[in-house]
């Protein structure tokens, strides 16, 4: 995650930012998903679509495409990995993309398990992603 005020990396649980002190969450002069500069009264991200507010104002969502805000209940590395061996479909569901799994898995039968090496990447990196922010039904290969 990026800091709010300064823009610096920081780590995803960290109380204050290393680059100028300030918790992470607070401000809104930059996204904290990808750093992009943002206007004063800013409530999302113009290059990401994530909510740019206070920490102290409600958490916004902008559309099922879209993603935004922060994921009030992430998925464990644990749960992903049982999901992914046993039916990954189901893992695409509890990060609200229930139809890209199924439409992901006919695809992998259709080509006879070469767009397996895709939707892993894919996969993983939605597991990633969606530690930080709420995932679209259409997200590919999303940023954390």
């Amino acid at each position: 995650m990026y800091c709010r005020s300064c823009a610096k990396e920081c780590p995803d649980q960290a109380i204050a930012c290393t680059g100028c002190g300030v918790a992470p969450l607070t401000g809104n002069k930059f996204c904290n998903s990808c750093g992009e500069a943002t206007a004063e009264n800013a409530i999302m991200c113009v290059k990401c679509g994530c909510s740019v507010g206070n920490s102290n104002k409600e958490t916004v969502s902008f559309g099922s495409d879209s993603g935004g805000g922060a994921n009030p209940n992430p998925v464990s590395s644990g749960t992903a990995i049982l999901w992914y061996l046993v039916c990954y479909p189901v893992g695409y569901s509890q990060w609200g993309q229930s139809t890209k799994g199924w439409v992901s898995l006919l695809a992998l039968i259709l080509t006879g398990g070469f767009a397996g090496i895709v939707l892993l990447v894919d996969y993983i990196m939605c597991y990633k992603a969606q530690k930080t922010r709420i995932l679209g039904e259409w997200d590919f290969f999303p940023k954390a």
